[in-house]
């Protein structure tokens, strides 16, 4: 990892200072690596040291201070040491050795006991899609013009009952509806047919096995069951993003492509209680890593393991028109139709007006519509009206532009 890496780590920007002021030689004491870990001690208030690891495979860490942040300053200053100047190896110490083997053995004993969810909950969620069954028949009963006019009521008693039913993916998926319907853009009625499609898809595929599909619904896997499992490595080129927030949690989102994969994949760093969370990728970076898939569609969540090396993202292969990028995607949304946003490439486009709508024309003449914002004015003002390559992220009405590149060449993030 570069430093700039190492500081998005860091929880928020206190612990990036103090984790800057620490990354040096002399604070610390015995600092040193070995394969899949770095340690050292780093001298604290107190009398004795701090005693602080990092397992270089899942970047997780431990010290001895008795801060509640996660990573902590010392933690964060010790790979920032490492990243500006690499650590001498030498032999573990028994400290190390101890907090690296017994992560190793929960690992390995999650991966041989999977998790499943219990039986009660299972009969919860199929309570619950019962219930979102009536839902639906009740709605398609007053019709769409209905929905304008239903009361707040209505409205929290499918949230709350799908909550109480451990869906919560299917609260989420309801609650997107009433923020479609309480906008009121002017074709809303199709985007609320769209997810009350979606919802009835989802309902009426819940009680099957599918991975998609029980995602969706809301069963997780844990991050120490994926980082035990399959794991991918790669050359990965970051650069996609979408940040969200709902309310109570905020979730950024990048997308990175794999050389060797030739296939997108996403991860997803989540912060609550008005915390922005750090990426978990250098934006505009191509990096060596080892990643970890999640269950599910492509494409798929991974987990960040170990990343090897750094550099400046490179060019990557993109479809010459918008026909042939839109047939890529086409198989990733049979495969998880209830997915919002997927990426979609083309270059060479142009900058053009269909009306009141602006749009990125092919080499074919085929107008795609774009969003307008800062990245898109950023990308116009940097061509100056010339032709360029687009990258970006579609949600099924127009490309959110996320980085642009000279015909060919190396791309450019936006966002």
């Amino acid at each position: 990892m570069d430093v700039e890496a190492v500081l998005a780590l860091a929880p928020d920007r206190q612990v990036a200072t103090g984790a800057t002021k620490l990354a040096v030689p002399a604070s610390w004491h015995g600092a040193g690596r070995a394969e899949g870990a770095l340690w050292g001690e780093c001298s604290g208030s107190g009398k004795n040291p701090y005693l602080v690891c990092v397992d270089l495979l899942d970047r997780a860490t431990r010290c001895s201070c008795p801060s509640r942040k996660f990573p902590c300053k010392h933690a964060v200053a010790l790979q920032l040491l490492h990243a500006r100047e690499v650590l001498p190896e030498a032999a573990r110490p028994e400290w190390v050795e101890q907090w690296l083997t017994g992560r190793r053995a929960r690992q390995t004993e999650a991966a041989r006991r999977p998790a499943k969810p219990t039986k009660r909950r299972e009969q919860a969620v199929r309570a619950g899609i019962s219930g979102l069954h009536d839902w639906l028949a009740d709605l398609a009963d007053g019709g769409l013009a209905a929905l304008p006019g239903k009361e707040t009521q209505w409205w929290q008693g499918i949230f709350a009952r799908m909550i109480d039913a451990q869906a919560p993916g299917v609260a989420a998926a309801t609650a997107e509806l009433r923020s479609v319907v309480a906008a009121k853009r002017p074709r809303w009625y199709e985007e609320a047919a769209d997810h009350i499609g979606r919802l009835h898809l989802l309902a009426v595929l819940a009680t099957g096995e599918d991975e998609v599909v029980r995602t969706r619904i809301g069963f997780t896997t844990t991050e120490e069951e994926v980082r035990a499992g399959e794991s991918w490595s790669d050359d990965w080129v970051v650069l996609l993003r979408a940040d969200s927030d709902d309310g109570r949690v905020r979730t950024v989102r990048q997308w990175a492509w794999g050389r060797a994969r030739a296939e997108w994949v996403v991860v997803a760093k989540h912060a609550a209680g008005g915390a922005v969370p750090a990426p978990a990728l250098t934006p505009g970076a191509e990096l060596a890593a080892v990643l970890h898939p999640y269950p599910g569609g492509r494409p798929r969540r991974v987990a960040v393991g170990e990343v090897s090396g750094t550099g400046p993202a490179g060019p990557i292969p993109l479809p010459r028109t918008w026909s042939a990028a839109l047939a890529e995607v086409e198989p990733l949304l049979v495969e998880d139709p209830w997915q919002r946003l997927v990426p979609l490439c083309c270059g060479p486009v142009r900058a053009a007006r269909a009306g009141d709508q602006l749009v990125l024309v092919d080499e074919s003449a085929y107008p795609l519509p774009v969003a307008w914002g800062q990245p898109l004015a950023r990308a116009l003002a940097a061509g100056g009206g010339a032709p360029f390559d687009a990258l970006g992220l579609w949600d099924g009405v127009a490309l959110q532009l996320c980085a642009v590149a000279e015909p060919g060449g190396a791309p450019e993030v936006l966002l």
